[in-house]
């Protein structure tokens, strides 16, 4: 892939990000400063309201904090975590008949 592309999808994967804590937000009902609250580690109003306007990226962790903040499964935003080859799920499998 060249950089110019991969620039265009990590910029677009940036706007999508912003745009979903802010839907996600709104789905739940909350303000800038009670998702702030909500967080795992600290954070506040403005720290939010930066990420929503696209001042500050936010960083991966904080992105899963929200995701899973709102009840969302982070793999299912991510469909690279999602695909798993055959050999992959056997293992799984494996791994839980042991349990």
């Amino acid at each position: 892939m060249k950089t110019t592309e991969r620039q265009k999808k990590t910029f677009s994967f940036k706007v999508e990000a912003q745009r979903f804590i802010r839907q996600i937000r709104r789905e739940l009902g909350l303000s800038q400063a009670e998702l702030a609250k909500k967080m795992i580690s600290e954070c506040d109003q403005s720290t939010i309201s930066n990420w929503e306007s696209g001042k500050n990226e936010i960083p991966l962790s904080k992105f899963i904090d929200i995701l899973l903040i709102s009840g969302r499964d982070p793999a299912s935003y991510f469909d690279i975590f999602g695909k798993k080859n055959d050999k992959e799920n056997k293992n799984n499998k494996d791994v839980e008949e042991v349990k």
